[in-house]
């Protein structure tokens, strides 16, 4: 064990639950259910890798207690009796490895009513920064059979966990779903005993983890997650209720507290890569003043911090989740002192996001093997080749480092003085610092898998035919759109990748481009005082970007003043300025000193065409045939190892 982490990976407890270190995975939606909220294999595959990883408690993401409010057909639950096989196997799994697994039951506030989903809430009311009413209708003011009702599904749900072997429950009393919402007075506007003072706001809570604790015992953990505070708007739980609220779920039977946050448009569930490491555990600090039972904090956290958190007494454990699927094998490079090859989350948002805007399981940008773990095995090749890999960026990084493990011996070909390709000039808008930890971190590996890395090589099909490779990977990079508008030429256009690089630029910029690279581009200028206007021509800004990043991408350019222009055309750049079309269809002037391009890039497979047909196995991947995020290109890697 590493002398630096002495109280990370000390035993703990909570309640009658031994855990061998302090580090909890909490709660994230995956989508890798089966239909009906069944237990996957996959899911048990991707669960399974992190209790080997070495973390001491795996949470288990939100679980419907009842069957009526699973309106997802892909959300877990524990409705009824069926379900407990399922859960059986997964903690079987899960304890071979000396980990302990609970399940968090969550009523998200939907219910099926007539074969219909409805929302259901504490009182009928529409906040739209609020989960309630988000779809525009006043949510079903539940009566008060209503809610005996789902307090029951509670400890039946709980019953079952136990039964299934799960080693305890936590009851989602935050990120304003129903529990939560019965917390708050902005959407508790009761005036019976669920309503009015916080005693009784909270009475729903107390009354779930009494019927819980008169479900499954005395020594069964049970505790709730809830929001330390609501940040945002008008109303919402302050730090001083939840300090109120805490003891009185102590004395109701709970046996630690979990705590996260909420904030208007969720900004602060899912801590974004602008929020600082850390920034939730003020609230976790100030209830362990009046907790008489262990604190779970949570935001952004990693095993160098949580030490600290620990050492300090502002928490009992440490719930590290993004990083978690980033490396499931976190806590036991920790504990051994291998620090240096922990995969690094990048805080992009697209493993959190993912299921939601996309309805498809948690992908990660850094891991391609995250909930593919059974299929992206990497395994010993039964003969060695020799493999040339073309471009030092993330795909070829990755696919470098993949074969290479395997056991093939690998070249790769870097035409710049330095490994990382775009991640050199991702890395360089305000907020995105960790893409220059996954490039160290790529580089590492490859020198620890003996790659042969040969930088300030420009390779030619010449190159290729001396290295006589087995297999060649193309993996160069796209290059930058460059639009059919006149003036394009001119000495004051540059791209984003130009200004990201180094090349400076007048006072007055126009971007013309307002996707990730525009966005992000005219923050980094911004930054520098200069003077920005960006102009799309969709009608929305940063269209290619995760929902949670796009609101602080689009808060950013506000507060920098940025001007943004949506729904128009360039049509030509003069020396005045650029001209654009309108919306309205009207033709308006930008003064400009400079010009920057940030309207995508397009593929560069002509070095990949030039050989394709000389040797057996020659692969085009990443941005070099598609240009897409660094996700798809860390993917595409992955996958051309693997497939040597």
């Amino acid at each position: 064990m590493s002398k630096d982490f002495k109280r990370l990976f000390e035993p703990g407890q909570i309640g009658k639950m031994q855990l061998k270190n302090r580090i909890v995975m909490p709660p994230m939606g995956t989508g890798y259910h089966d239909e009906g909220g069944y237990v996957s294999r996959r899911f048990i595959d991707y669960l399974e890798a992190r209790a080997k990883g070495g973390v001491g408690l795996i949470i288990v993401e939100v679980t419907a207690p009842s069957l009526q409010c699973n309106v997802s057909n892909y959300q877990l639950t524990l409705g009824d009796d069926s379900y407990i096989s399922g859960f059986r196997d997964l903690a079987e799994v899960v304890h071979r490895y000396g980990a302990r697994i609970a399940v968090q039951l969550q009523h998200s506030s939907w219910e099926l009513r007539g074969g219909e989903p409805v929302q259901v809430g504490p009182s009928a009311i529409v906040l739209p920064a609020r989960v309630m009413g988000v779809s525009g209708s006043p949510p079903h003011e539940l009566t008060t059979d209503e809610i005996r009702q789902i307090v029951q599904w509670f400890a039946a749900a709980a019953g079952r966990a136990k039964t299934a072997g799960l080693d305890g429950v936590e009851v989602h009393g935050a990120h304003q779903y129903l529990v939560a919402s019965f917390l708050s007075s902005a959407t508790n506007q009761r005036t019976d005993r669920y309503g009015g003072s916080v005693e009784n706001r909270a009475r729903v809570m107390i009354e779930i983890i009494q019927a819980i604790r008169e479900t499954v015992g005395p020594d069964y953990p049970v505790w709730p997650r809830l929001n330390g505070q609501e940040f945002g708007f008008e109303g919402g739980v302050t730090i001083e209720e939840t300090k109120q609220i805490v003891p009185m779920l102590v004395e109701a039977g709970a046996d630690a507290i979990h705590i996260s946050a909420y904030g208007a448009y969720s900004y602060a569930i899912r801590a974004p890569i602008c929020d600082l490491p850390g920034y939730l555990v003020p609230l976790a600090e100030e209830v362990k003043k009046v907790s008489s039972v262990p604190v779970i904090a949570v935001g952004r956290l990693d095993t160098e911090l949580g030490e600290q958190i620990i050492e300090d007494g502002k928490a009992d454990f440490i719930a590290i989740g993004r990083r978690l699927i980033a490396d499931p094998e976190l806590p036991n490079k920790a504990a051994t002192g291998r620090q240096d090859e922990i995969i690094p989350c990048i805080n992009c948002m697209e493993c959190i996001e993912r299921p939601v805007t996309e309805g498809r399981g948690t992908a990660c940008a850094s891991n391609a093997a995250a909930g593919r773990e059974r299929t992206y095995r990497i395994l010993p090749v039964d003969k060695a080749r020799r493999i040339a890999v073309v471009g030092g960026g993330p795909a070829g990084m990755e696919a470098a480092r993949v074969a290479a493990q395997r056991g093939h011996r690998v070249v790769l070909f870097e035409k710049n003085p330095e490994l990382g390709g775009q991640l050199i000039v991702a890395a360089l808008p305000p907020y995105k610092e960790d893409l220059d930890r996954l490039t160290e971190y790529l580089a590492d590996q490859l020198a620890k898998a003996g790659v042969d890395v040969r930088l300030n090589v420009e390779v030619t099909p010449e190159v290729i035919r001396e290295e006589k490779p087995d297999a060649v990977i193309m993996a160069v990079g796209g290059v930058p759109i460059i639009p059919d508008v006149p003036g394009v030429d001119d000495p004051k256009v540059v791209t984003a990748q130009d200004v990201l690089a180094g090349r400076e630029v007048g006072q007055n910029v126009v971007i013309i481009g307002g996707g990730m690279v525009g966005c992000e581009t005219g923050h980094f200028l911004a930054e520098k005082g200069k003077h920005v206007t960006i102009v799309e021509m969709l009608k929305r800004l940063a269209n290619d970007v995760s929902p949670m990043v796009r609101r602080r991408l689009l808060d950013g350019l506000r507060e920098k003043q940025v001007t943004t222009i949506t729904g128009a055309d360039c049509e030509e750049i003069k020396a005045s300025g650029v001209h654009v079309t309108t919306s309205q269809g009207e033709m308006q002037e930008i003064p400009a000193d400079s010009v920057v391009l940030a309207v995508g890039y397009r593929a560069n497979d002509a070095l990949f065409r030039s050989i394709e047909g000389e040797l057996p196995e020659v692969y085009c991947i990443g941005d070099a045939a598609d240009p897409q995020r660094i996700r798809e290109a860390i993917n595409a890697g992955y996958q051309a190892g693997l497939s040597l």
